[in-house]
């Protein structure tokens, strides 16, 4: 099998997440210690999330990286050459699981920028009250079209062709929501919780303060193919700062990454690595005859690991 491997986003954050691979593998506590030492937090009291830090964005988004990179590091000492990895795809924070775990963006450098994004996040999301809803099985014509009409509002992720997401001020979102049941646009529109409407222009003040972050970081050319959210085009060596950029402001487009690596790289196989399984979902809508696995516990990867071995 030849293996699309799916980073999880922020919102999938569970309570105790990571401590059974950190408890028990020596290679994970590494990095996650790692982690720690960069950033001057304890990833391991955000696991435990016993202050409810996995509900702000300054430490969700380094916990489900830091978690999501330890769990490939495990799988590829314990898998090596026996993997076949056809290319990445990490739904919007998810991009920097992939970037770390494929060697673009080394862990150091990585981490610490990191740290950084979720605290510019942090801030714009408490100085812009908002909120953001899926619409299931929408008319996206009509979607889009409401949301022209309607201030501060815009489409944030186009998950797969059967849920998009909007995002924009809580007002604006109320309204946009009112409108798609009122028009028929959607079978239902559901609010969803999160701290902000990340992808849209409301986060213009991290995009900006990001751009600046990435200036003096090097990223470097690798063989593993990631798929921008962005531009769903693999990410240019050159390019990566500028799409991390705008990729805080603009539309996530996974369906359409994984439809990528489907068409041009042939894959016939995922692996959703971190918290939750919303991705394996998402690949189940845009192609059921992709054989689909998801890590995110300690016993969903000796149950991978001894699926592989059987093979």
């Amino acid at each position: 099998m030849k293996y699309g491997i799916l980073f999880s986003g922020q919102g999938a954050q569970f309570e105790e997440m990571g401590l059974d691979f950190y408890q028990n593998s020596p290679l994970f506590k590494e990095y996650i210690d790692k982690a720690s030492e960069i950033t001057s937090y304890d990833l391991r009291e955000i696991f435990a999330n016993q202050g409810n830090q996995l509900s702000q964005t300054k430490y969700v988004q380094l916990a489900i990286v830091a978690m999501s990179v330890g769990i490939y590091k495990m799988l590829s000492q314990a898998l090596g050459n026996q993997f076949e990895v056809g290319g990445m795809v990490g739904l919007s924070l998810g991009e920097y699981s992939a970037l770390m775990a494929s060697g673009k963006l080394n862990y150091q450098d990585g981490m610490a920028a990191l740290k950084d994004r979720a605290i510019y996040m942090q801030e714009d999301a408490d100085e812009n009250p908002s909120m953001m809803g899926a619409a299931m099985n929408p008319d996206i014509e009509k979607l889009e079209a409401i949301c022209a009409e309607i201030a501060d509002v815009t489409i944030a992720n186009y998950n797969t062709p059967k849920q998009v997401v909007l995002g924009g001020t809580t007002i604006g979102v109320k309204e946009a929501m009112a409108a798609i049941e009122n028009q028929g646009a959607a079978k239902r529109v559901v609010p969803l919780k999160v701290s902000g409407a990340f992808h849209t222009p409301l986060f213009i003040n991290s995009s900006q303060k990001m751009g600046k972050r990435l200036e003096n970081i090097t990223f470097e050319n690798t063989d593993t193919q990631v798929i921008s959210n962005t531009t769903v085009k693999p990410f240019e060596t050159e390019k990566i700062a500028q799409i991390l950029e705008a990729q805080i402001v603009n539309p996530t487009h996974f369906g359409d990454c994984l439809q990528y690596l489907i068409d041009n790289e042939n894959i016939n196989a995922t692996l959703e690595i971190g918290p939750g399984q919303t991705l394996t979902k998402f690949a189940k809508q845009v192609d059921k005859s992709l054989d689909r696995h998801h890590i995110s516990s300690l016993e969903d990867f000796e149950k991978f690991i001894e699926f592989m071995k059987e093979k």
